[in-house]
C-alpha cells in the first residue's frame, strides 16, 4: 500500500520539470537576438506548469519494468515537448482561438502569432533531437517511429484535422472513438510505449503498455468530455453529445477497467500506474 501516491506522482513531476528546464538552459544556439528571444517563447510554455501526466507516465511505465529514472527522463521530455508544442499551436486564432493557458496568457497573446507558431516548431522538432542524441542508434531509430507515428498525420496531427472539419453531422460513437484514439489518446499510448522500448522489455510486455496506453488516453479524453458537458452544455461531437452523460460514465468505467487489466500483463506493482487511472476516473466529477 502507498503511504502517499500523490507525492510520489508530484516527485516524478518534478524531475520531469528539472530535466526539461536543464535541457533548454543549455542547449547551444545563436546568440542573436531574434534567436534568443525564440527561445524564451519555447522556455515560457514549455516551463508553464501542467500535471506533466505523459511523461510521469513514461517514467511510472518505465519504472515498473526496471528501468532507471535516468535512461528514461531523456524519452519522457521528448514526449512532453510534442505535447506542448501542440497546445501552443491549439490555442492560435486559426485553431482554438484561446487566450489563456494553465492560468497565463497563452503563448502567442506574449510573443505573437509568427514566434508562437515557431516556438511550437522548435519543440516538436527539439523532441526528435534529444531522443537522437540520447539513445543509442538502434533504439532511437524505434523511439522515433513510434514518436513520429503518434504526433504526425496518423496520429495526434490527423485526429486534429477530424476534429476541425468533422461534417456537419453527429460522430457515430465509433468515428468518435477513432478520432480521439488518434488526437488525445496516440501522445498517451506512446508515452507508455516508448518506456518498455527503453526498458528493453519482452514484445508482449511491450504490447500490453500499448493496449494500456490506448486505453487510458481513450478513459483521459472521456473524462474530459464529461467535465465539458457540465461547463459548455452538450456537444454533438463529444462522447457526451452522442452518448448522454450516464453512457458516457459507464463506457468511462469500462476503459478504465481495460487500462488496470491490461497493467496486470506487465507487472505485479501497478500501484502507481493505477493511481494514474482511478484519478482520471475521479476528475469526471
Amino acid at each position: 500500500m502507498l503511504i502517499n501516491p500523490e507525492a510520489e506522482i508530484l516527485q516524478r513531476a518534478q524531475q520531469v520539470d528539472l530535466f526539461v528546464q536543464s535541457y533548454l538552459d543549455t542547449m547551444q544556439i545563436s546568440e542573436a537576438r531574434p534567436v534568443q528571444d525564440l527561445k524564451e517563447a519555447v522556455k515560457y510554455s514549455a516551463l508553464n506548469g501542467g500535471k506533466r501526466f505523459r511523461p510521469v507516465l513514461t517514467l511510472l511505465a518505465g519504472e515498473l519494468l526496471g528501468a532507471p529514472v535516468k535512461s528514461l527522463l531523456p524519452f519522457a521530455c521528448a514526449v512532453e515537448m510534442i505535447h506542448t508544442y501542440s497546445l501552443i499551436h491549439d490555442d492560435l486564432p486559426c485553431m482554438d482561438n484561446d487566450d489563456v493557458r494553465r492560468g497565463k496568457a497563452t503563448n502567442h497573446k506574449v510573443y505573437g502569432e509568427d514566434f508562437a507558431l515557431l516556438a511550437g516548431d522548435a519543440l516538436l522538432t527539439e523532441a526528435f533531437s534529444i531522443v537522437v542524441h540520447s539513445y543509442d542508434a538502434i533504439l532511437a531509430v524505434e523511439l522515433v517511429k513510434i514518436l513520429s507515428d503518434a504526433a504526425g498525420i496518423r496520429g495526434m496531427v490527423g485526429g486534429q484535422a477530424i476534429d476541425l472539419r468533422p461534417g456537419e453531422t453527429a460522430f457515430q460513437i465509433e468515428e468518435l472513438t477513432d478520432l480521439h484514439l488518434l488526437k488525445t489518446g496516440a501522445l498517451i499510448r506512446v508515452a507508455a510505449e516508448g518506456a518498455g522500448l527503453v526498458a528493453k522489455a519482452p514484445a508482449d510486455k511491450i504490447l500490453a503498455l500499448r493496449e494500456f496506453g490506448d486505453s487510458l488516453g481513450l478513459a483521459f479524453q472521456i473524462a474530459d468530455d464529461i467535465l465539458d458537458h457540465g461547463e459548455k452544455g452538450q456537444d454533438i461531437r463529444s462522447f457526451t453529445g452522442v452518448l448522454g452523460v450516464e453512457k458516457t460514465m459507464e463506457l468511462l468505467g469500462q476503459m478504465s477497467l481495460h487500462a488496470k487489466q491490461s497493467l496486470k500483463k506487465v507487472g505485479p506493482k501497478t500501484e502507481l500506474l493505477d493511481y494514474l487511472v482511478q484519478f482520471n476516473l475521479d476528475r469526471r466529477v
